[in-house]
């Protein structure tokens, strides 16, 4: 296949949509809650508009269920990611998969600055790449794919 697939910026990705934040004195249930009704896998923890840290599912099990902490009592700035890895927007979504997978995340912020435009997450990642795929495969003739 002499045809080369198409690399999207992460700006395209994460385009006009506010990410799912919270601030540092949030405990552990109402992030829980707010991930739960977003139905996300992760929130950005904001200090005002600096980023300061990520909070995840694999956080929750392994920094507050696996110890015994009170989601109701513990707040997100005990326990959230602060070594944080980002991204930047003008990136591409292969750059980002190349991150994740040598730091072994799931979850990526895509920051220009100090401004926090989104995340993005392994699996939205992978099923972008399955799509432009499946593109570039059906854009080439059948008899080209075989040798």
């Amino acid at each position: 296949m002499t045809e080369v697939m198409t690399k999207v910026a992460l700006r395209e990705l994460v385009g006009n949509r506010t990410p799912l934040t919270t601030s540092p004195g949030t405990t552990i249930r109402e992030a829980a809650q707010a991930m739960q009704k977003a139905k996300k896998g992760a929130i950005l923890i904001v200090d005002g508009k600096r980023l300061c840290g990520i909070f995840t599912e694999r956080d929750l099990v392994n920094r507050v269920i696996s110890l015994g902490l009170d989601p109701a009592t513990t707040h997100i700035s005990e326990v959230m990611t602060v070594d944080l890895v980002v991204i930047h927007p003008d990136d591409s979504h292969w750059a980002a998969l190349s991150v994740m997978v040598h730091k072994e995340l799931r979850h990526l912020p895509v920051v220009d600055g100090t401004q926090v435009l989104g995340v993005v997450s392994r699996r939205q990642l992978m099923a972008l790449d399955n799509a432009l795929m499946e593109a570039a495969i059906n854009k080439t003739e059948a008899s080209r794919l075989f040798i």
